[in-house]
């Protein structure tokens, strides 16, 4: 992995870099104190002295505020410098003799030796207080850091995306030439890297390993003037911080592991989902079949023409609930494949319903077949074998689930440039919570001790139906039952892909 170009870095920095852009006084605040601790006592001396009658209490008062502002600004030594300047100041000018620096009262003496100790008592401790802040925002800096970095390995980020903005900030956070951070496959050999800055291979670079505390998963490599401070005081946050890193990726990386384990968990449910099924649904029409034919063979049987008609139908009709049966397999292989294209053409839905319908005559066992397609409905662009699929499925279903002698309505519409259909049924229903489970693969409902289907006609039409740029849904039909709906679009692109047209 390339890293980024430092314009790709200035134009993706996020605040919590910025902020750490700030983390620490860089040399341009000690040398501010310095001039400050220079300029200060001069103008100071240069006000005390206009005064006719000068007064040293004021030009001490006047001093230590120089001392106060040069430790503020720039911390210990400069405001040392500071101290000593002015007691220099108010030796020479303020204290008698003047314009020299012999003392002649003892008084004067100890109140100059007072200042001076003031004056470094008030560096040293207002240094002190501003560093202890200055380490606290530091290691402020650095929870942010392990925050930001835990956060976004947690939320599925990227591990080299985490990992390269990582790199930049513990280089803006030390002032580092250069960082990389590295993390080990299981096997101790790289896998992923940052880098931020330049590196430069040889003894000068720091190494901090990414330790969880039971295994090592990488190393933060640091180079550059100030990596003295990664080996100072420093270098137990340092540690820690590394070691947060290490289990932020360690979750990351389990997280992973168990995402993988729940898809394969998952595959192995559906497979052993389509096993059952699959055995279940092949071995009772092959039952069925070697019966009849059996049956048939059996020598010495007299059966009359009625029988052998009745034996023969029952190959058959096991015969095409077998070739269904395959279909739908075939069509769940192609839909996982993304090879479930349709090939369309304008096909009168008179023509293909009244089809499927004949074909499945002998299976709907006089259950009465109403069809009722308005008239200002016009040829469909669907695919042909596609679209007798979707209704061969949901007549299926209602012949399964719904009482012998029940009605099974086919009704279609034209609306808002979309063909609406319907297939009701007045069996008993679906209820509200599992009208969307059921377009589920192998999600069957066993319904007054019958078995259901294989759990895939719903799937697989509703993935027809989409393919075609329409949608399916499931409502309850009035009086009791269940309906299934789907629409089609009646308008098509350029590039002989149904339109998508929503209501």
């Amino acid at each position: 992995m390339s890293p980024r170009t430092p314009s790709e870095r200035g134009t993706n920095q996020s605040p919590e870099r910025l902020e750490l852009l700030l983390a620490r006084p860089g040399g341009s605040r000690t040398v501010a104190g310095v001039v400050l601790a220079v300029a200060g006592p001069v103008l100071v001396t240069f006000l005390a002295t206009i005064p006719a009658r000068r007064s040293t209490v004021v030009a001490a008062l006047l001093y230590l505020l120089v001392v106060v502002a040069a430790a503020a600004v720039g911390h210990l030594w400069p405001a040392l410098l500071a101290a000593a300047a002015s007691f220099i100041g108010l030796d020479y000018f303020f204290t008698a003799p003047r314009h020299t620096f012999r003392v002649d009262k003892s008084e004067d003496l100890v109140a100059l030796a007072v200042f001076l100790l003031v004056a470094a008592a008030v560096s040293a401790a207002i240094s002190a207080a501003l560093g202890e802040r200055t380490m606290a925002e530091f290691r402020e800096h650095q929870v942010r850091a392990v925050y930001h970095v835990t956060s976004r390995l947690l939320s599925g980020a990227g591990v080299s995306a985490v990992l390269e903005d990582l790199a930049v900030s513990l280089r803006a956070l030390y002032g580092l030439e250069g960082c990389r951070i590295v993390v080990l496959d299981q096997h101790g050999s790289p896998a992923e890297s940052a880098t931020a800055g330049a590196l430069q291979e040889g003894p000068g670079i720091v190494s901090v390993p990414l330790d969880t505390g039971t295994k090592v998963l990488g190393r933060i490599e640091m180079f550059g003037p100030s990596r003295s401070r990664v080996q100072g005081p420093e270098a137990e946050v340092l540690r820690t911080f590394a070691g947060q890193v290490a289990l932020a990726l360690e979750r990351a990386r389990l997280g992973e592991e168990a995402s993988s384990a729940k898809v394969e968990a998952e595959a192995s449910r559906i497979r052993a989902a389509l096993f059952s099924s699959v055995t279940h649904d092949l071995r009772t029409p092959l039952a069925s079949i070697r019966a009849s034919a059996s049956s048939l063979l059996e020598e010495g049987v007299p059966f009359s023409d009625d029988q052998r008609q009745e034996l023969l139908r029952t190959i058959l009709e096991e015969s095409e609930r077998l070739n269904r049966l395959v279909a739908n397999l075939m069509d769940l292989s192609r839909l996982r494949a993304g090879a479930l294209v349709p090939t369309v053409e304008p096909v009168p839905l008179e023509e293909l319903v009244s089809s499927v319908v004949e074909r499945l005559r002998p299976a709907l066992a006089g259950r009465p077949v109403r069809v009722q397609i308005r008239e200002n409905v016009p040829p469909v662009p669907v695919d042909v074998m596609q679209m007798d699929q979707v209704l061969t499925n949901l007549l299926e279903n209602s012949i399964r689930y719904a009482p012998p002698g029940s009605e099974i309505a086919i009704l279609a519409v034209a609306w808002q440039g979309m063909v609406e259909m319907k297939v009701a049924d007045h069996g008993p229903g679906i209820p509200p919570g599992e009208r969307t489970k059921v377009f589920d693969e192998f999600y069957r409902r066993d319904v007054d001790g019958r078995r259901g289907g294989t759990g895939l006609g719903l799937a697989i039409a509703r993935a027809i139906v989409v393919a075609h740029g329409g949608s399916m849904w499931i409502e309850e039909t009035p009086g009791g039952g269940a309906t299934v709906g789907f629409r089609l679009p009646l308008a098509r692109t350029t590039a002989g892909q149904p339109e998508a047209v929503h209501p």
